[in-house]
């Protein structure tokens, strides 16, 4: 994760929210990348009421359909964020007997609904947008509703680098999915700004082309969350850091002359981490059984796992 200093607002929002003094810190912790979740989708929340709130304000007073269109639209916004809320609440679950894991994969679930959301989104921007470009419509409105547009596009944007900020730290997929919703409505804000400035002077194919290379952006990145989303819930293959976390812990311990058989299976906050590790096969069963304890403990202090440690002979025990 980037350990560039972040913005005043968003290190001040952070350390008010999740009680973290340092903004740059790593988070490892299941129930610290929780509230980055909930932060994230909170102040989303409320910056989306607000923002619709002073769009219709605008619109009622300017009688612009434009504005009023668009506060429907940041309103209706709101759905991706509280299933980002909802779902990190339900991941957040303690394990029980037919979930011996927990339920952290339902991260995994919240990240394809957000997927699905943002694919919908673009397809029918996409489908207005032709209809625009066939029917020769113009987008009425003046330089005040235009100005209005880029002022709500600002905001959209910060909440895009906001939530981005949040995911990426916090390695939650979910959230970065909701900040690329925020980010459409940022684009589809400019585009409108643009738009009702080119209609003025007789270009009404301006917004319909925008909004077709838009929509195709759209749609990308919400097949892309999908196919992430569903390959994660199928089970992939750990990351190549960890992978090389793993072999680093397992290779300092010199009793260890080999290990094969490791497998990896996420879910959500937290990990679970088998393996295989061979010894001389001369060793007691007691000694083996202490290595393997020790190597459970260092990975799981490292890696934030529950880790499972099998013992094999790298040759046989010689008798006497």
């Amino acid at each position: 994760m980037s350990e560039t200093k972040p913005p005043f607002l968003t290190s001040y929002l952070v350390k008010r929210f999740t009680g973290q003094e340092d903004p740059t810190a790593p988070v490892r912790d299941p129930y610290m990348r929780s509230k980055y979740a909930f932060l994230e989708a909170i102040v989303s929340i409320v910056v989306n009421l607000v923002l619709a709130a002073v769009k219709i304000f605008f619109g009622l007073a300017l009688n612009s359909i434009s504005l009023l269109a668009d506060a429907a639209h940041t309103a209706s916004d709101v759905l991706t964020s509280v299933v980002v809320l909802v779902g990190f609440k339900i991941a957040d679950m303690p394990a029980d007997d037919e979930h011996p894991f927990g339920h952290g994969r339902v991260e995994f679930i919240s990240t394809f609904i957000v997927a699905i959301l943002l694919t919908y989104v673009g397809i029918q921007f996409g489908r207005s947008s032709y209809l625009r470009l066939v029917n020769k419509v113009p987008v009425e409105g003046n330089v005040v509703v235009a100005v209005i547009m880029v002022g709500g596009g600002l905001v959209k944007e910060w909440m895009t680098r906001f939530a981005l900020y949040l995911g990426e730290k916090a390695d939650a997929q979910v959230v970065v999915g909701d900040a690329w919703h925020h980010r459409t409505d940022a684009i589809a804000s400019f585009l409108v700004a643009i738009a009702i400035i080119a209609s003025m002077y007789g270009y009404y194919w301006v917004d319909a082309v925008l909004g077709l290379a838009v929509s195709a952006l759209i749609v990308y990145t919400g097949v892309e969350l999908a196919i992430s989303a569903s390959s994660k819930l199928i089970g992939e293959r750990a990351p190549s850091e960890l992978e090389r976390k793993i072999r680093e812990i397992v290779g300092s311990f010199p009793q260890v002359k080999d290990f094969h058989e490791v497998a990896v299976h996420d879910y959500g906050g937290r990990k679970s981490v088998s393996l295989h590790i061979m010894v001389n096969g001369s060793m007691s069963v007691d000694e083996s059984h202490d290595i393997a304890t020790q190597i459970e403990e260092a990975l799981e202090s490292e890696i934030l796992c529950d880790a499972v440690v099998h013992i094999e002979p790298k040759e046989p025990s010689e008798k006497e």
